[in-house]
């Protein structure tokens, strides 16, 4: 199967949002949130239920293993989202970046992690009203090109980097990257100009491809090694990505998957574009679980729980995988 991704192709005169910078765009995303806000400091925070189309039953095919396939786990920092957005029950999460070495296509990135910026600033790195929103603390010395080349894997060499999706704290670190092709989801290509990677963006689409119980999915390389599955609820573009490493499946789940807790209630929380899709994909993702118990699933934030003990799954620093390794404050 070849690779369901299409070059960007800018549009002969694009609108004023699109001729915004970046951390404008994400402002004036951030004011339409806080301005939803404003009701919410009304309304205490009420949990959103919702149960969720029903997937396909089992069963359901396994990845084929990928001989010679490695997946490098980074933390980057911790963050801790608004109570306007998630309720009472806050705590500081990790938020992590991943490595893919394949044995014939090279280094692929999944997700670059905290920016230099917020790294050093925390949120105040973030336009107003975002920095309402969220915290963030990282290290300069801790993003992923640094943690990168202190283990040998130099940012240089990536031949691909493909984004869950385009919030802050995933696409971080995406200058660092200047020669690889950014693959990103559907509809995310109208972004291209906003990050100066017009030439480089290419968008999924997944063209009825399906891999149950994923109702969408497309194989990046054409060997099965790493298959792009569709989300759609936490933001409009949302990938996962499932492996076929040697000693088992692993699924990163980016934000369709925010957290263990998250996964585990019905609550999608006020953090879902798109609330139905969100469920929906989360009972995908319950579903393949239950199914396929040799799976290791890592979410968006949440580094709980990974196996130590396999040499196809490699733990960089997971001293650093604990917020309390990052300068937080664990009050509030």
């Amino acid at each position: 199967m070849n690779p369901p991704l299409s070059p960007h192709a800018a549009p002969p005169r694009p609108g004023l949002t699109a001729r915004l910078g970046p951390h404008v765009r994400l402002a004036l995303a951030g004011l339409a949130l806080a301005l939803g806000g404003a009701a919410w400091v009304l309304v205490p925070y009420r949990p959103i239920a919702m149960a969720g189309a029903t997937p396909a039953p089992p069963p359901y095919g396994r990845p084929v293993a990928v001989p010679g396939l490695r997946l490098h786990v980074f933390n980057t920092g911790a963050n801790r989202m608004s109570s306007l957005l998630v309720g009472d029950v806050r705590p500081w999460r990790s938020a992590p970046a991943f490595v893919i070495e394949h044995p014939r296509h090279g280094l692929i990135v999944f997700d670059t992690g905290l920016s230099p910026a917020v790294a050093r600033d925390g949120e105040r790195a973030l336009p107003l009203p975002m920095r309402w929103l969220f915290e963030s603390r990282g290290r300069p010395e801790r993003t992923l090109p640094a943690q990168m080349r202190e283990a040998g894997l130099e940012p240089a060499r990536v031949r691909q980097v493909v984004i869950s999706h385009l919030h802050d704290d995933h696409v971080g670190g995406l200058a660092a990257f200047e020669n690889a092709p950014i693959i990103a989801g559907p509809a995310s290509a109208s972004q291209a100009s906003a990050y100066g990677l017009e030439g480089r963006w290419h968008e999924v689409h997944f063209a009825g491809g399906t891999a149950p119980p994923f109702d969408a999915a497309a194989d990046l390389l054409g060997d099965g090694s790493v298959v792009l599955l569709g989300g759609g609820g936490h933001s409009r573009e949302d990938l996962l990505m499932l492996l076929a490493l040697p000693g088992g499946p692993v699924l990163l789940a980016g934000d369709a998957v925010v957290h263990f807790d998250w996964l585990e209630s019905d609550d999608v929380q006020r953090i879902a574009v798109d609330a139905e899709r969100a469920a929906a994909v989360r009972n995908q993702v319950r579903a393949f679980r239950a199914a396929t118990p040799d799976l290791v699933l890592i979410p968006g934030h949440d580094l709980d729980g990974l196996p130590t003990n396999r040499t196809d799954l490699v733990l960089h620093h997971p001293e650093w995988f604990a917020v309390e390794a990052w300068p937080i404050s664990l009050e509030g």
